[in-house]
């Protein structure tokens, strides 16, 4: 048995006709000069009731060369470099039919395996593969083509992999990098991943991170900024896979993180060169704009509609809703495709390996908690212009002052270990009660405007949706009237890293 960590890697999907230009292309080529094709077919084994997937194992046998091998490794993505490092167990062996008592000594050990273990996927595949090297680091490249399948389902697979055998990981992104120019995008899904989806319908939607925090009291600047960026860059391509299949939960989990990951960027900008990451910055706004076209018919059919409305009408509007998140979640899917959504996740990977390349050795290198009250006061003092005056401000205007509140919360609890103490309750207590209470203003005026929208390419439902539009607007005129007395106790609280 060889017991080891599975490999740092970045791993690519591209659509079949673009074989060509990757086979081909100036920075793969060289690595696969005289390489010949390999077949590769591994069937992967479970239980009916899915016990080793449900727990994310992926139990598979495969030949390599005359003998045969058994892998246990995770379903999951790991992450991207530098995060997790998950284990996987390697026998070699004879006959292709796993054996479960080779698992013992592993964490699947203790599962319950009194089903019958059965083939429940398989995948077959055609791969080059060869070396590359970039600056001192040693790096595989392969080249895959071939499909995962599942019963009579099967999805064709076209995949690049770029694994870091020795080395550093920024020059694993420094090499993906110079693939900018091609039509490639980064995924968080593996091939387990998609072969339980078609096995057993389900995605392991759990993509929490919490390696963000905790941040010790001499964190550095160039260390906070890694941790964050890598641990949010993480969620958004953990949740990719399921949200591009229509998980609720998956989408809201991208959207938040690419809501992170913006405030990330906003809260240290003063610490990096003037433009730097503009056009990352730039780009995070787009994928927010059709994230969230997904999310609010999500929120609609979910919240909204329920508050409001019930019975037939409420079905007329929820049927509305759903095709319209059908045709609202495939833009998403074909946008996230787009190179430059890849060359921007690469870009902020890439940074999260060299700090200092960004900030400089210096301000990388200065201790956090010395620019954190700095930062903090930059992000609040916006939050105070916007909301100057907030009982004669605009629907447009409050909005403004919602998107900057929740960018300072998020600012906060991204470096909120460095503080402690009951001021940091009770300011972080009127944070949310003031965020809250947008929200609901918030969720009223998206109200208004779909069921507007709505009422357009369906006149039919104009009686209802008007009732819907009048109660909408009447909460927001109770939400308004309590608005200045909840803005007044949070303007009024004296910020915590400034005592």
């Amino acid at each position: 048995m060889i017991r080891s960590l599975l490999p740092q890697r970045l791993t690519f999907r591209f659509l079949p006709e673009a074989w060509p230009l990757v086979r081909h292309h100036t920075g793969i080529a060289p690595a696969l000069k005289s390489v010949r094709p390999r077949h590769r077919i591994r069937t992967f084994y479970d239980t009916a009731s899915g016990i080793l997937s449900r727990h994310d194992w992926a139990l598979s046998t495969a030949r390599e060369g005359r003998a045969s091998v058994q892998v246990l490794e995770p379903v999951s993505w790991a992450g991207l470099l530098n995060m997790t490092r998950p284990e996987q167990w390697v026998w070699s062996r004879r006959g292709l039919r796993p054996d479960i008592k080779l698992l013992e000594g592993t964490e699947a050990a203790k599962l319950d395996f009194s089903g019958i273990i059965l083939p429940i996927y398989r995948t077959d595949f055609w791969q080059l593969q060869g070396e590359a090297e970039v600056g001192t680091s040693s790096l595989k490249v392969t080249l895959s083509r071939g499909s995962v399948q599942a019963g009579e389902q099967a999805e064709a697979v076209c995949a690049l992999d770029l694994t870091l055998l020795s080395g550093e990981a920024r020059d694993l992104y420094a090499f993906a990098h110079t693939l900018n120019d091609l039509p490639i995008w980064l995924t968080g899904e593996t091939l387990p991943m998609r072969g339980v989806r078609l096995a057993l319908g389900q995605y392991d939607e759990d993509v929490t991170v919490q390696s963000a925090l905790p941040f010790a009291g001499d964190m550095t600047v160039g260390k906070g900024w890694s941790q964050s960026v890598r641990a949010f860059l993480t969620v958004f391509l953990a949740a990719q896979p399921a949200a591009e299949h229509g998980s609720v939960d998956a989408v809201h989990e991208m959207r938040v993180a690419v809501r992170r990951l913006r405030t990330i960027l906003k809260a240290f900008r003063p610490l990096f060169p003037k433009g730097a990451l503009a056009n990352e910055m730039s780009v995070f706004q787009q994928i927010g704009r059709f994230l969230g076209n997904v999310r609010d018919w999500d929120v609609f059919q979910t919240e909204i509609l329920p508050a409001y409305v019930s019975g037939d009408i409420a079905s007329e509007f929820v049927q509305l809703a759903k095709e319209k998140r059908v045709s609202a979640l495939a833009e998403m899917r074909q946008k996230l495709t787009d190179p430059s959504i890849t060359s921007t996740l690469l870009s902020l990977g890439h940074s999260t390996e060299d700090p200092a390349a960004l900030f400089g050795a210096e301000t990388a290198d200065a201790l956090l908690e010395d620019h954190a009250p700095v930062l903090l006061d930059r992000m609040a003092r916006k939050v105070q212009h916007r909301g100057h005056h907030i009982g004669h401000l605009s629907d447009r205007q409050l909005h403004d002052v919602r998107k900057s509140l929740k960018g300072l919360r998020y600012s906060i609890e991204s470096i909120l270990p460095l503080y402690n103490g009951s001021r940091v309750e009770t300011y972080m207590g009127h944070c949310k009660d003031l965020q809250d209470l947008f929200g609901r203003f918030n969720d009223a005026a998206t109200a208004e405007a779909l069921v507007r929208q709505a009422i357009k390419e369906r006149p039919d439902l104009t009686e209802a949706g008007n009732a819907i539009v009048h109660m909408a607007h009447r909460e927001r005129k109770k939400i308004l009237k309590k608005l200045p007395k909840r803005w007044k106790i949070f303007s009024k609280d004296v910020p915590f890293w400034c005592q």
